[in-house]
């Protein structure tokens, strides 16, 4: 259990399609936590309209890339006007990083075939891909963040297999974080945990700019490429969660505390 009045800050988007988010403060406060968000990122989609021409060919891909729940919604937002088009999707491959985004894929697209819950990131799922389509395989569809990292083009493209990568979301500040900060900050919580490089350069940017010093935050990273971004920052980085789940968040927090 833990010391009452431990207080663990979720850095991340708000979605109101996932409940995957209140399975982490679920998780935390049945530890002892108190646990709250941190309202840092908002999206906007775009390219919908090219995306649904995408799925409405189907027969011209071999399957699906989805990194992130945001991916998701946007297949989802593509095919609200004819869910048929989803249909000859629901057996081809869906290769999904990590648990959240697998269950949504099946939950809201009714994907019967998806692959990947156990990756814990762009990397491992690349390298599961690689694994399993044959190089002769028709391309690929893989729609994606604006900054999304080249760690999945450049693993699955340079063994062979083809891609077509279409941008579906921007990430962009929340509009409510320059005001939420300072407040978070003035209770002094123990911990911050950073979901993604998006979060990261937000929140530094608003330490920055109201002359907070990155080091007094006790930063939990969830992933490699998060903590890479929180030490390129300048943050101390106490743990990394090696999958993005709340079990893994768990062992990374009590790992933390003993630092």
């Amino acid at each position: 259990m833990a010391e009452s009045g431990r207080t663990v800050i979720l850095c991340k988007v708000l979605s109101e399609k996932s409940d995957k988010q209140e399975t982490y403060v679920e998780t935390l406060e049945s530890a002892g936590y108190n646990c709250e968000y941190l309202q840092t990122l908002q999206f906007e989609f775009v390219n919908i309209s090219e995306l649904r021409a995408c799925l409405s060919e189907a027969d011209k891909y071999s399957g699906l890339i989805l990194t992130s729940p945001r991916t998701v919604e946007a297949v989802a937002l593509a095919a609200k006007e004819d869910k048929n088009i989803l249909c000859h999707w629901e057996q081809m491959p869906a290769y999904c990083v990590g648990p959240a985004t697998d269950s949504l894929a099946k939950n809201q697209l009714n994907l019967q075939h998806c692959i990947g819950s156990h990756t814990g990131n762009s990397k491992q799922l690349a390298e599961k891909i690689v694994l399993d389509v044959k190089r002769d395989s028709k391309p690929l569809l893989y729609p994606c963040g604006e900054i999304a990292r080249e760690t999945i083009s450049c693993i699955v493209g340079d063994s062979g297999i083809l891609l077509e990568k279409i941008v579906v979301y921007r990430t962009l500040e929340s509009k409510t974080l320059e005001q939420e900060l300072p407040k978070i900050l003035a209770k002094s919580p123990d911990i911050f945990v950073f979901f993604s490089p998006s979060t990261v350069e937000c929140i530094t940017a608003q330490l920055k700019k109201n002359f907070f010093n990155v080091k007094d935050i006790k930063a939990v990273a969830i992933g490699p490429v998060t903590r890479d971004a929180l030490i390129n920052s300048g943050f101390n980085v106490y743990a990394t969660a090696d999958k993005p789940e709340p079990a893994a968040l768990m062992r990374a927090i009590k790992a933390a505390e003993l630092k």
